[in-house]
């Protein structure tokens, strides 16, 4: 399993903004964490939609963090981009296990532990966790 390239980017955005503080530009983030403007912009909007950044219009304008960076944990970002995580469609809400009786098939019990410990993991550590 891995993360999508603009999961691993809106992480970075968010540290950038928890580690030089303030208001900084599209272009400057761009610039900061080597990518291009409009795939800045894309996950950019993403983020702001979810609260998790923040921005001001105008010729002083610019992107901040949406909420303190403590606030901010792994699993947020990750439900942000990617949407709920599903490791497997065997536990998948609503599917059918690949056996057809989730209750008998000895993988749905692990891809669920699997899982939970996951979204466990990620949402015990924050952006702010990144900076240490």
């Amino acid at each position: 399993m891995k993360i999508q390239i603009s999961t691993d980017y809106a992480i970075r955005i968010l540290h950038y903004l928890d580690t030089h503080k303030g208001m900084h530009t599209a272009t400057d983030i761009a610039d900061a964490i080597d990518i291009t403007y409009p795939f800045f912009i894309k996950i950019a909007n993403r983020l702001k939609k979810q609260g998790l950044l923040s921005s001001v219009q105008g010729r002083n304008g610019g992107y901040m963090l949406g909420k303190l960076a403590h606030e901010i944990s792994l699993y947020d970002v990750f439900m942000c981009v990617e949407g709920e995580l599903q490791i497997s469609h065997c536990i998948q809400k609503g599917v059918p296990c690949t056996q057809g009786k989730s209750r008998n098939c000895k993988l749905h019990k692990a891809w669920h532990t699997l899982q939970s410990k996951m979204i466990e993991e990620m949402s015990t550590q924050y952006i702010a966790d990144l900076a240490s």
